[in-house]
């Protein structure tokens, strides 16, 4: 195959290009064929469009279609007026083997058999793409082997190139060629429940028309019998439903829809997976003409141009359709192409920091409709008038918010610079700053809580979610600042799809409320909130916990100091007939602050609206708090940071503030209103020292400390206890490492494992070629810092680029990425990574301070009898693999480390192990 790709590339190089989107897992090139008339670029306004073969290396068919097309295509370009038209008007890229390392496997004249169906590593790969529902296999439990035996937990190097590819190019219409039987499939290929039933996308007419193209083109497709020994499979007009047919979580079709402006659908080709060579020409004469009607549906629906005033071209503008809830997205050069089926339509286009337009287009059957917008620019003060109300970016009507994981991680992929989402139990996390997943413990964290009852809430905190991240990309300074201080998380309360009247207290039972508060107790006390403010409903007012916050009095005069109407509570003048709704009780008894901002627990959708409009400014000053306190750091007289040194605040009233110092850094800062303050900071070993500091509006004062030694304390030690600060925590940065992955996409991939309960996901991170020898390490407890990490890498690929990266080791490492000091890696979790990747060497790093008598009983009682028999096998792991250290030259463990006094955490000692690693195979990585 590939020396008939580069024959026919070398005689057709006006119409052809041949690259490579990658390799498999053996090193093999896999192909892609692009045909058109400028090769290699993109034509402004023309539409692009893909072929894939063999993803199951067995089922040849396709493989052999996507050949021959080829072929005939290049044999009659100039010669035949359709093919031509075609390839001048089209962009084609034909890959005819995905799965090339399995392809190699398989046996010729084997029907049905499933030898070379998978990769090597024996995974399929229409199952190992991330999928819309992985969220609902996170919440399952441990035990339930769904959660672990799912193939798409880590994505193959095939599956990885084919991700980017889809996403680098703009495709607008697929297929994926397969074999077994034959049939036209289309998505969706799941649902929510894993049961089998119809499972319609928002574009489901288009998709069954495309698949029915297909089908009556093809010789036998559209008759529905696809197999004679499967009497009993009949499929009507010889196309279906994926999940109709049967449950395929994972599938590659899916993730175009989802992730892209790709509809893709699957081609079964024949009830023969590996037919003998000389059967090939029937096959051929039955889908010639069903493969060139199918390439020809990109040029179906509508297509054009989105520029503003200037002529400047649009992208990334979102171009929908009537109600459809799947809209595409506009390309570099402001083009775009929407497929559907004929009818007259509504379209409108959204783009921030422009006026949205929507005009209405007739189309025709077999023919694409043009239609250019030109959007006006907003100013500043309209921009942000359209994102007060609940639709997305819409001004003229008012929709009621769908607040589920769904839409939220839809999101936070929209906005994958600021947000991050994770659900939390049953509740839903959104966090938003200027750099998710950097380390962030010199920020304030805010906690915005939704009703516990009721959408006021939810439908508040969305809307100021939106402001956020517009805010930032048009360049609202008060905006970036507030992000720049602080982490904002969003937590939303699940409620009903519909809007209830205003009493409505909905048809939660009090054991899902009782579950949800005990969700939201969990996810409150996981990680450190300097602020957290719960919005309710039924009164109108401000609650404060019993215990006394300083920063309370700015929130108090952010009300007071203007027209809000809200200078105390008021309880609107209607009885409270059930006592759950009194939800400013149940946030101040969690120590949160009650914002209750309506009298009705459903107000009416114009209600939300006018009331987040009269809001908005003083919401955003709450958060603008997040720039006003003092920040600094405690240090011993030879400049190192004291992170066991505790700093307290004397208030005016006489009462005492504790500060956090986190352990991470043994920085601090915290939220104080205008005023002065002394500070108290000690240390044992170090004489205690009294600070007078002066607070303004809208400032942070820096302090720095530096602490003299106690003379009569004889020694002094900087270790503190794991269990001092639950909350502190790391977030690794995963948009620097999809920065190293674009620039070196060989040496680097990283890849979610696993979600910890009330303490973040794992993460999974690869460094060095996957041919070079394999070494695990776990990063248990807090054992390596980001920045530290980071640095690493940079130092790494520096050495890569300069050709002196020895020994070649393939770093395979686990991570906590949320790491809550206290919980580090369950050992389930660990175990079953070193499982799947058959590591004949794994270093567990645990190097914190020795655990005391105390610690070491908390530990003992909370680790479980399942968990102890892990960590058994864990140790017993790490102990052949020392055993056996000589006959593999793999180097020493570190499970000792374990018990080595460091002071501290240990990061040093970490970034050391790595640069010895790599110096040499048998150095001791303990010392």
């Amino acid at each position: 195959m590939e020396a008939m790709l580069q024959n026919l590339s070398a005689k057709y190089p006006l119409v052809t290009r041949l690259y490579s989107v990658g390799k498999s897992v053996e090193g093999r090139e896999i192909y892609v064929l692009e045909i058109t008339d400028f090769p290699g670029q993109h034509e402004p306004g023309e539409p692009e469009f893909k072929y894939v073969g063999n993803m199951h290396g067995n089922e040849v068919v396709g493989r052999e279609m996507l050949l021959n097309l080829i072929r005939y295509f290049l044999e009659n370009y100039g010669k035949n007026d359709r093919i031509t038209k075609l390839i001048e008007t089209t962009r084609i890229h034909i890959m005819p083997s995905m799965n090339p390392d399995g392809y190699e496997l398989a046996n010729e004249g084997d029907s049905d058999g499933y030898v070379g169906r998978n990769n090597v590593n024996k995974v399929d790969l229409n199952r190992n793409f991330p999928d819309r529902f992985d969220y609902k296999f996170a919440q399952l439990p441990d035990t339930d082997p769904r959660k672990s035996r799912r193939e798409n937990l880590i994505q193959e190097p095939e599956t990885m190139v084919m991700m980017q590819w889809i996403l680098s190019y703009p495709f607008v219409l697929s297929a994926n060629l397969h074999g077994g039987s034959l049939v036209a499939n289309y998505p969706y290929d799941d649902t929510e429940d894993w049961l089998r039933t119809y499972s319609k996308t928002p574009d489901d007419e288009v998709f069954r028309s495309l698949s029915q193209t297909y089908s009556n083109a093809h010789k036998t497709m559209w008759s529905g019998n696809p197999c004679s020994d499967s009497n009993d499979e009949h499929f009507s007009g010889g196309i279906t439903n994926g999940a109709e047919w049967y449950i395929v979580s994972g599938g590659m079709q899916d993730y175009n829809y989802e992730h892209s402006n790709c509809f893709e659908i699957t081609l079964e080709l024949g009830c023969n997976k590996y037919p003998f060579a000389r059967d090939i020409g029937i096959y051929w004469d039955a889908n010639k003409e069903a493969l060139i009607k199918f390439i020809e549906q990109v040029h179906v629906g509508v297509k054009g141009f989105i520029v503003d005033e200037n002529n400047n071209a649009v992208s990334g503008a979102k171009i929908y359709v009537d109600s459809v809830e799947h809209p595409v997205h506009s390309a570099d050069n402001g083009d775009y192409w929407r497929l559907l089926i004929p009818g007259m339509y509504s379209i409108s286009v959204h783009s921030p920091g422009h006026e949205n337009q929507s005009t209405k287009v007739i189309v025709k059957r077999d023919s694409s409709t043009s239609l250019n917008f030109t959007l006006r620019t907003l100013s500043s003060e309209l921009e942000a008038m359209k994102y007060h109300l609940p639709v997305s970016g819409n001004i003229d009507s008012y929709k009621l918010s769908i607040i589920n994981a769904e839409t939220l991680s839809s999101f936070s992929m929209e906005n994958i610079d600021m947000v991050d989402y994770e659900s939390f139990e049953n509740l839903h996390h959104l966090t938003v700053s200027n750099q998710p997943g950097a380390a962030d413990d010199m920020k304030i964290h805010i906690a915005l809580v939704g009703s516990l009852i009721g959408h006021s809430g939810n439908e508040v905190l969305f809307k100021l979610a939106r402001h956020l991240t517009l805010g930032m990309r048009l360049k609202y300074q008060n905006v970036i600042k507030i992000l720049q201080n602080a982490v904002i998380h969003f937590i939303f309360i699940p409620q009903s799809e519909s809007l209830g009247s205003c009493m409505d207290v909905g048809d939660k039972s009090e054991d899902e409320l009782a579950a949800e508060l005990k969700s939201l107790y969990s996810l409150l006390q996981s990680r450190h909130f300097d602020l957290g403010i719960g919005f309710g409903s039924r009164e109108i007012g401000l609650k404060f916990p019993t215990t006394e916050k300083a920063i309370y009095k700015s929130l108090k005069q952010i009300f007071n100091e203007s027209d809000s109407g809200i200078d105390g509570s008021v309880n609107c003048g209607a009885s409270i007939v059930d006592t759950r709704t009194k939800q400013s009780d149940i946030f101040t008894t969690m120590g949160l602050v009650s914002l209750s901002l309506f009298c009705c627990n459903e107000p009416e959708l114009k209600t939300l609206a006018s009331t987040y409009t009269k809001y908005e400014k003083h919401l955003l000053d709450i958060l603008e708090l997040s720039s006003q306190g003092i920040s600094g750091q405690v240090l011993d007289g030879e400049g190192k940071a004291l992170r066991d040194a505790e700093v307290s605040i004397k208030l005016a009233d006489g009462r005492t503030e504790i500060v956090r110092i986190c352990l991470n850094s043994g920085n601090f800062i915290h939220m104080l209103p205008a005023g002065s303050y002394v500070l108290k900071i000690f240390s044992n070993g170090f004489l205690e020292k009294n600070v007078q500091v002066e607070v303004v509006n809208q400032s942070l004062r820096e302090v720095t400390v530096s602490l003299q030694l106690d003379s009569n304390v004889k020694e002094t030690t900087n270790s503190m206890s794991m269990l001092k600060h639950p909350y502190d925590h790391f977030y690794y940065p995963r948009m620097t490492f999809r920065e190293f992955h674009n620039k070196n996409p060989e040496l680097l991939e990283y890849y979610d494992v696993d979600v910890q309960k009330n303490s973040g996901e794992v993460l999974g991170l690869r460094v060095g070629k996957r041919t070079w020898r394999k070494v695990g390490i776990v990063f248990d407890g807090s054992t390596i810092s980001p920045t530290n990490l980071t640095s690493w890498l940079r130092t790494y690929f520096s050495n890569v680029a300069e050709n002196s990266v020895k020994p070649q080791v393939q770093y395979e490492f686990l991570l906590k990425d949320g790491n809550d000091t206290t919980g580090g890696l369950s050992l389930s979790t660990v175990f079953n990574w070193i499982s799947a990747h058959h590591f004949p060497l794994v270093f567990d790093i645990i190097c914190n301070s020795p655990l005391t008598t105390e610690e070491q009983t908390y530990f003992l009682n909370e680790v479980g009898r399942m968990d102890k028999m892990v960590a058994e096998n864990i140790l017993s792991m790490l102990a052949r693999a020392k055993h056996h250290q000589e006959e593999m030259n793999y180097g020493s463990s570190c499970e000792t480390c374990a018990h080595k006094v460091n002071p501290g955490i240990s990061r040093q000692l970490t970034v050391n192990f790595l640069r010895q690693s790599e110096q040499t195979d048998d150095s001791n990585i303990c010392d």
